[in-house]
């Protein structure tokens, strides 16, 4: 045996590091609506989900960043059954679902959407793009997804789309590269059958993800701006901004639900 994907995440690094120019500018942009007291909504469906997690509640998070994660489109660990991967994939191609989700919250001037797909093929993630485009279209709108597979893979959304050409088409649009191979997984390993495993794109779209967490507290440090950032809490007194931490995360999700400064959608 011989152990090599380690290696592989060399390819995440320098992937990343060559992101920065962009990397800095999305981060300038989560800065402008936390600055306000606002909101970086941030949208997954399927194995993605992992992403919005580590944005919206984490050792080191920030606050301001709202998940959109609908149950339905998110949850399929039970694998088989009910809640199963089959009936996830299926739900995925419903389109029209990213506007139902959107009709439930209210954004202000300058709030990103982050969509995140590791493919950028999957209609879910091509729709709610779409729709905030088109109700949004002065807002910020991120793909975090693979730049290859979204480029060069077929559209599988009725538009003809995929993330890479809705955010390619948006005014202040940006796509993050979560640096994985076409088909995702990374490694080859040949025996008596031929098997290929360990996929990267959730190590990117992490990486990427904690990358601008990083970006954006120096942003608004240098503007000034005092922000709370989840501690450790259980190490030692670390846990003491756990409450204040809260508290700011519930002034602000207020703000998804009737937001005084709301825009009003584009709609039709």
């Amino acid at each position: 045996m011989n152990l090599t994907f380690p290696l592989q995440l060399n390819r995440i690094r320098d992937g990343v590091l060559a992101q920065e120019a962009t990397l800095i500018a999305v981060a300038k942009c989560f800065a402008d609506a936390i600055a306000a007291g606002g909101l970086v909504h941030v949208y997954a469906n399927g194995h993605s989900r992992v992403t919005v997690e580590e944005m919206c509640v984490r050792m080191g998070a920030l606050t301001g960043f709202h998940p959109l994660l609908s149950h339905a489109l998110a949850n399929f660990t039970d694998v088989v059954g009910a809640d199963s991967l089959r009936l996830n994939q299926a739900i995925e191609r419903v389109e029209g679902l990213g506007a139902k989700i959107l009709d439930e919250f209210e954004f202000a001037p300058d709030e990103p959407l982050i969509v995140v797909s590791a493919t950028g093929q999957t209609q879910a993630a091509v729709d709610i793009a779409i729709e905030f485009n088109k109700r949004y279209p002065n807002n910020p709108l991120i793909a975090i997804s693979s730049l290859r597979q979204s480029r060069e893979a077929s559209p599988k959304h009725s538009s003809g789309k995929t993330l890479y050409h809705v955010v390619t088409e948006a005014k202040r649009g940006f796509l993050l590269d979560n640096c994985m191979p076409m088909g995702d997984v990374s490694i080859m390993v040949e025996g008596n059958e031929n098997y290929r495993v360990c996929p990267l794109s959730n190590i990117g779209a992490l990486t990427l993800v904690h990358s601008l967490n990083e970006l954006t507290i120096q942003e608004l440090d240098s503007r000034g701006i005092k922000h709370y950032v989840l501690q450790n809490m259980h190490l030692g007194q670390t846990q003491v901004n756990y409450d204040e931490w809260l508290a700011d995360q519930r002034r602000r999700y207020a703000r998804a639900l009737s937001n005084p400064n709301r825009l009003e959608p584009i709609l039709g």
